[in-house]
C-alpha cells in the first residue's frame, strides 16, 4: 500500500510526498507522478520520510530521476527504509547522502510520526 501526494507550495514550487511502500505496483504512477511535475519546470521537492519500502526499480527510478533532472528535482527526508535501499543498490553517491554514525541505516530506536500538512499548500492525489 503506498501514497503519493502532489502540493502546490506557491513561488515555492511543487512538493511530492512519498509514503508507504514502493515496489513494482506501484512504478508506474510514481513514473508519471515525476514526469507531471517535472514538466511543470518548477523546483520540485520529494518527500521520501514516509517510505516504508523501497524495491530496486522504484529506487532506480528516483536515482534517474535525480540525476537527470537535478537542476530543479530535490530528495529529501529519507526515511532509514530509503537509505536501506540505496544502500543495498550501491546508490549512495549518487542521491548525495551517506550513512553514517548521525545518520544511520537502521531504525531509530523510538519512533515517532507526524502528519503535519505543509503550510500555505494546495493539494491533490496524484492520479
Amino acid at each position: 500500500m503506498y501514497s503519493i501526494e502532489v502540493w502546490e507550495r506557491d513561488e515555492e514550487g511543487m512538493l511530492v510526498e512519498l509514503w508507504g511502500e514502493f515496489d513494482q505496483h506501484a512504478l508506474e504512477e510514481l513514473r508519471e507522478t515525476l514526469d507531471g511535475v517535472v514538466m511543470l519546470r518548477r523546483p520540485t521537492v520529494v518527500n521520501l520520510s514516509g517510505v516504508a519500502f523501497l524495491d530496486i526499480g522504484a529506487t532506480r527510478e528516483l536515482t534517474i530521476r535525480s540525476r537527470l533532472y537535478a537542476h530543479h528535482l530535490t530528495l529529501t527526508n529519507p526515511s532509514w527504509q530509503v537509505r536501506r535501499s540505496v544502500a543495498a543498490c550501491g546508490f549512495e553517491d549518487w542521491f548525495g547522502f551517506s550513512a553514517g554514525a548521525e545518520d544511520p541505516l537502521e531504525p531509530p530506536a523510538t519512533a515517532s510520526t507526524s502528519s503535519a500538512n505543509p503550510g500555505g499548500a494546495k493539494g491533490y492525489r496524484a492520479a
